[in-house]
């Protein structure tokens, strides 16, 4: 199987790039969305997260407040490393997942966006 990954800035295109060879039968793992997740879902992300920012980071009915944490950590590299270090393993056991995933069900092209 091969994997390809997909970057670019905002509004570049990957997105239609990534649904377009979708279309032609690869798999698409979208890192961003995987990570969006992660801080939303994984009880212990969200545990790190809120002993390394505060309680702010999720709302009174538990909702990631994105606002709050960018605010935080854009503009301070400490932050933002920190966050880094919650989610990026995370992220990188899921592609893990959806390799070997993808392996199992034939799949000959794994795009990573």
């Amino acid at each position: 199987m091969k994997t390809l990954g997909v970057t670019g800035g905002i509004g570049s295109g990957k997105s239609t790039v990534c649904r377009l060879l979708e279309e032609r039968g690869a798999a698409v793992f979208s890192a961003d969305a995987v990570g969006k997740r992660i801080l939303e879902d994984d009880p212990e992300a969200r545990a790190e997260l809120t002993e390394a920012f505060g309680p702010r980071c999720y709302d009174a009915e538990g909702r990631l407040d994105r606002n709050f944490v960018a605010s935080v950590v854009f503009g301070d590299d400490e932050a933002l490393a920190r966050i880094q270090s919650i989610v990026h393993p995370r992220v990188h056991a899921a592609f893990d997942a959806a390799r070997r995933d993808a392996e199992a069900r034939g799949v000959r092209v794994l795009v990573k966006e």
